[in-house]
């Protein structure tokens, strides 16, 4: 076949990549790209030639796609068990008391939520971080002890 056609067959499928969603058309895509490239190297390789290497680079291909997709779910998995942690999400953040703690319990806005706090007694208005949380109660420490 002609360098010309591996490299239509190759944007063809790169652009059905667009119309029809999925993973693999783009990487088959990339190898028929890549076929017509070493077509136009070596002129008399041959259809079978041109025909098996395409299938070697697919198959390569893939094989990077489920690698690099393996990867990405992994690290994604690092996060998904906090996802629907709102206390958890909050540790480590700096909020400023909306009510003083007063016998280790009190109250503060973190964006539109008011949260119930234990920690140290501080004055309303005090800067605090936040250490942890036991269910919905947040666990205060000083701001300057944090840093």
């Amino acid at each position: 076949m002609s360098p010309l056609l591996w490299g239509a067959l190759g944007a063809v499928l790169i652009a059905a990549e667009l119309v029809i969603p999925g993973i693999f058309l783009v990487w088959f895509g990339g190898a028929a790209l890549l076929t017509g490239l070493m077509t136009a190297l070596w002129h008399d390789w041959g259809l079978v030639n041109e025909a098996g290497f395409f299938t070697i680079a697919a198959g390569a291909a893939i094989g990077v796609a489920i690698v690099l997709s393996r990867r990405r779910n992994a690290s994604a998995e690092g996060n998904a068990d906090r996802i629907n942690d709102r206390a958890g999400q909050l540790v480590g953040r700096s909020v400023t008391l909306s009510e003083p703690i007063v016998n280790g319990h009190g109250r503060v806005f973190v964006g539109d939520t008011l949260w119930s706090v234990e920690g140290p007694d501080r004055p309303a208005g005090a800067a605090m971080l936040v250490a942890g949380h036991k269910g919905m109660v947040l666990v205060l420490r000083d701001a300057a002890e944090g840093r």
